[in-house]
């Protein structure tokens, strides 16, 4: 169980940080350039944290939780993801660039647990019961 939670966790910590790098890569080329307030090491590092950690939690609570350790960890993950979205809005960022900052680093937040949602099945096969 916890070698197919890890794998989970290292191939979505790794589609997160492509797409969040690629996103990145996209807005600060095209439109506002924040990399040196936040570069693509520390996102890349913070998509491996949340989807490592999300690893070791679901199989934490796979274990304690049994049959009802889907449900309430896909909602804590995706509660903890959308609460996480204060901390840019609360950022102490320079005045002239505030609004597109929140606009850049909110969308960040929720490629780990996109990632994470998307690959699940792939690990995870949901068993099937004929009515």
């Amino acid at each position: 169980m916890f070698k197919y939670c890890f794998f989970l966790g290292v191939s979505s910590s790794v589609l997160s940080s492509i797409g969040a790098v690629s996103y990145a890569y996209f807005y600060n080329d095209n439109l506002f350039d924040y990399s040196k307030i936040l570069n693509y090491t520390s996102i890349a590092a913070a998509c491996t944290f949340v989807c490592i950690f999300a690893c070791v939690a679901f199989w934490a609570a796979s274990m304690v939780l049994k049959s009802r350790a889907e449900f309430i960890f896909n909602l804590l993950f995706a509660f903890g993801s959308m609460g996480s979205i204060f901390y840019p809005i609360n950022s102490n960022i320079p005045e002239d660039s505030f609004g597109y900052f929140a606009v850049y680093a909110i969308p960040l937040h929720f490629f780990p647990v996109l990632a994470w949602f998307v690959l699940k099945p792939l690990f995870f096969r949901a068993k099937l019961k004929e009515a």
